[in-house]
């Protein structure tokens, strides 16, 4: 994996500052790639599993405080019978108290079964997470394998729209855009494109292997 150092690396690379006196402070850069992990967990948030008790007779279950209920992807039982989600095609799962089919619907912080649990068990709650900006030159960033490159267009991106909005009050040049904006604006557009290769393969493989299945 890839730690924040490294990334440093690969940024001053990119920005030609590799010098014995750096323009570029470690700090700035930093902050620029701790902004860049934030950017990306929003188009590659983090799977992650928790394991919720249900107790017998619960219809309504809350979520502890590290699962976003609006970030559930697949809900499954104690037995792993995957229990589905009400897509709103009929009517919606009642409040507790009720019965209806076995289904569930997020609200507030809990999930409302469509019937209530008939025993006791720990479920599988599959959900995204939003992923940890670093913190130390130690520990691997938390980022998906390959995606370094992602990172390092983003917080360039970062960096350099920074000191543009940082030096634009002394820029005379003719041109309305200062070239570092052009620049920040040209990181971005590489990462957007970064980010459109990746999901579209994931989507074309996925799509391929449930046509072999």
């Amino acid at each position: 994996m890839t730690t924040r150092p490294q990334i440093r690396t690969m940024l001053r690379i990119r920005l030609q500052d590799e010098t014995a006196d750096p323009l570029w402070e470690d700090e700035v850069l930093n902050d620029a790639i701790s902004e860049a992990v934030r950017r990306y967990s929003t188009s590659m948030p983090r799977q992650a599993v928790s394991a919720i008790a249900v107790l017998h007779g619960d219809q309504e279950v809350e979520m502890p405080l590290d699962v976003n209920v609006m970030r559930i992807v697949r809900l499954f039982d104690d037995k792993g019978q995957l229990i589905p989600r009400w897509e709103g095609s009929g009517d919606a799962p009642p409040a507790p108290g009720g019965a209806g089919a076995t289904t569930w619907r997020a609200w507030a912080n809990s999930i409302l079964l469509g019937q209530v649990a008939t025993r006791s068990g720990v479920w599988r709650v599959e959900h995204l997470v939003h992923r940890v900006p670093p913190t130390d030159d130690i520990n691997d960033l938390d980022i998906q394998p390959n995606d370094e490159d992602i990172i390092v267009a983003l917080a360039l991106s970062v960096a350099l729209s920074r000191r543009a909005i940082a030096e634009g009050k002394r820029y005379t040049g003719k041109s309305g855009v200062h070239p570092l904006a052009a620049a920040a604006r040209s990181a971005q557009v590489d990462a957007d494109r970064m980010f459109w290769s990746r999901t579209h393969k994931m989507r074309v493989g996925s799509f391929a292997e449930s046509e072999r299945q």
